[in-house]
């Protein structure tokens, strides 16, 4: 195929994992809502901690809700919160559905991607404007005006791609397991506490601060949330974009060596 039909085919997975997302209109309304009860329950908890203190860790107390309203509102569109898509595909593997996938002129690592951007397109319009400008007019918070922000949607593409990278390795496993659910459900908790979902990475003491720092999921979420939030400048935002860039390489690389792997196993096994 050419580079032009594999573009065009990319496109297209991207474009039915957005018109399979648009199909579930109230699964979105519940999930606005569920991530809107989980930014109050943020908000008010760091809001307490500041209490009467003016700064904790270098953050103000608005900057810590800003930063929760932005995370709330982009976690659907980094995709680090959901599993069906690679339960679904662990699923394809274990019955061997997915032989019909590897005969296909795309590689798979690289669909599951494009369709992350597609479902990304969907959430970014329905979802993260709807969550950003309630959060926001909630608690009278001032937009980020620092023109770092301008880069927060290369980050933001990246992370996409880290997100849907990692989860493809994870639910690739089951190629030799059979079954991903624990693989997958490693990822979420290690995205959680190391991606800044939990705690802004900033409130980490040092020693875990240096190892989620060196880990790639704090590309998959922090480094697009933190620069969307306006607290990422200078050095750090560098180093983020950089950190991100540098993890997106690895994780592809090993992506599409874990794929012809999984193949040659699939194939010697009459999958």
């Amino acid at each position: 195929m050419s580079f032009v039909g594999s573009v065009r085919a990319y496109l297209q997975f991207a474009r039915c994992a957005f018109q399979r997302r648009a199909a579930y209109r109230l699964a979105n309304w519940t999930g606005i809502a569920v991530n809107f009860f989980f930014f109050l329950v943020h908000a008010q908890l760091f809001v307490a901690l500041f209490g009467t203190r003016g700064t904790v860790a270098g953050w103000q107390a608005a900057e810590a809700v800003r930063y929760f309203a932005t995370s709330e509102a982009l976690l659907m569109v980094l995709g680090v919160m959901s599993t069906q898509t690679g339960l679904e595909f662990a699923e394809r593997v274990r019955s061997g559905d997915v032989a019909v996938d590897l005969v296909r002129p795309v590689r798979l690592w690289a669909r599951y991607v494009a369709e992350s951007y597609g479902s990304a397109a969907y959430y970014v319009l329905m979802r993260a404007s709807i969550l950003y400008v309630a959060a926001v007019a909630l608690y009278g918070l001032a937009l980020p005006l620092n023109p770092e922000v301008l880069l927060a949607p290369l980050s933001i593409a990246l992370g996409v791609a880290m997100a849907a990278t990692l989860m493809y390795l994870a639910s690739a496993s089951a190629f030799w397991t059979e079954q991903a659910h624990g693989p997958l459900s490693v990822l979420l908790v290690a995205i959680f506490f190391f991606g800044g979902i939990a705690v802004p990475l900033d409130f980490y003491p040092a020693p875990a601060r240096l190892v989620a720092d060196l880990l790639p999921f704090r590309g998959a979420v922090y480094t697009p949330v933190a620069l969307a939030s306006g607290k990422l400048r200078g050095v750090a935002l560098l180093f983020g974009l950089l950190h991100q860039i540098g993890w997106l390489g690895v994780l592809v690389l090993v992506a599409q060596r874990i794929e012809q792997r999984g193949a040659a196993h699939l194939a010697v096994h009459g999958g």
